[in-house]
C-alpha cells in the first residue's frame, strides 16, 4: 500500500462523519432549541445587564462588577441550556420514532450519530462563549485579566460535565416527555445555584456553600477565578471532574440504542 492509500484509508471514515455534522446541524436548524435556548438567551441577557448602569459598579466586598460577575455565569447558562435541552431532547426523539434502530443497519453508527449531536451542541456552545466574553469586552468595555490556561480548562470541564447529565437524561428517559420532564426538573435549581438569579457572592454562607459543590456552581467560581487572572482552585475543578465521571458512567452504562 502507497502512502497515498495509506493517506485515503485514513481520511476515507472520516468524511461520512463530517457529512452527518452537516445533515444534524441542517436539523438543528429546523428545530433551534439550542440556538434558541443556548446561544440567543445569553447573549439576550448580556445585553440586558450590560445597559443597567447599576450593574456596573462594585458588588459590595469584592473588586468585580456586578457585569463581571454575570459574564461567566452566563457563559454556564448556555451550557445549562444546551446540556439539558438542545443534546437530549433529540437524542431521545430519534430512538423513540426508531431512528437510531434503523441508523443501526446503515455504515452510519448510532455511536457516529451520538458524536454528530455532541458535536454540533459543542459548535453552538463555543459561539455562546466566543459572543458572551467578546460582547462584553468589546462592545460594553469590560476589562478582564484572563488567565488563559486555567479558563480552558475550567471551561472544558464545564462543558464536559453538563454534556454527560445531557446524555444521562438521554439514557434514562424513554420518551421526549419524560426527557422533558427531567430537564425542566433540573433546569431551575442549576440555574439558581449558577447565580442566574442572584449571585451566589451575596447569598448565605450556607447558599454559596452548597453552590460551589454542583457542577454549575463549581464551574462559575473557577470561571470568576480566572477573569481575574487567577488559576482557579483545584477544589471547583475536582467537583466538576467527578460529575463529569460520575455522569458519563451513568450514561453509558444505562445507555440504549431502542
Amino acid at each position: 500500500m502507497t502512502t497515498q492509500d495509506s493517506k485515503a484509508a485514513v481520511q476515507k471514515p472520516q468524511k461520512p462523519f463530517w457529512e452527518l455534522v452537516k445533515v444534524q446541524g441542517k436539523l438543528a436548524l429546523r428545530e433551534p432549541t439550542s440556538l434558541v435556548f443556548g446561544v440567543a438567551l445569553p447573549v439576550f441577557l448580556l445585553v440586558i445587564f450590560g445597559l443597567i448602569p447599576a450593574f456596573n459598579k462594585p458588588l459590595a466586598g469584592t473588586n468585580l462588577t456586578v457585569f463581571q460577575i454575570y459574564i461567566p455565569i452566563l457563559m454556564v447558562t448556555a451550557l445549562i441550556m444546551i446540556g439539558l435541552i438542545g443534546l437530549p431532547i433529540p437524542i431521545v426523539r430519534d430512538r423513540e420514532i426508531g431512528y437510531l434502530r434503523r441508523v443501526s443497519t446503515t455504515p452510519v453508527s448510532p455511536t457516529k450519530l451520538l458524536a454528530a449531536q455532541v458535536t454540533i451542541n459543542l459548535i453552538l456552545a463555543v459561539v455562546a462563549f466566543v459572543i458572551v466574553g467578546a460582547g462584553s469586552v468589546l462592545i460594553f468595555g469590560v476589562k478582564v485579566t484572563l488567565e488563559i490556561p486555567g479558563f480552558v480548562l475550567s471551561i472544558a470541564l464545564a462543558t464536559t460535565a453538563m454534556f454527560s447529565l445531557g446524555l444521562l437524561i438521554a439514557a434514562l428517559a424513554g420518551t421526549q416527555g419524560a426527557a422533558n420532564g427531567m430537564a425542566m426538573g433540573l433546569l431551575y435549581p442549576l440555574l439558581f445555584f449558577a447565580g442566574v438569579y442572584v449571585p451566589m457572592q451575596i447569598l448565605p454562607g450556607y447558599l454559596q456553600t452548597i453552590s460551589y459543590y454542583t457542577p454549575v456552581g463549581a464551574a462559575v467560581k473557577a470561571l470568576t477565578s480566572t477573569i481575574q487572572g487567577n488559576f482557579p482552585s483545584p477544589i471547583p475543578l475536582a467537583v466538576m471532574a467527578a460529575y463529569s465521571a460520575f455522569f458519563s458512567y451513568i450514561a453509558v452504562r444505562y445507555f440504549k440504542w431502542e
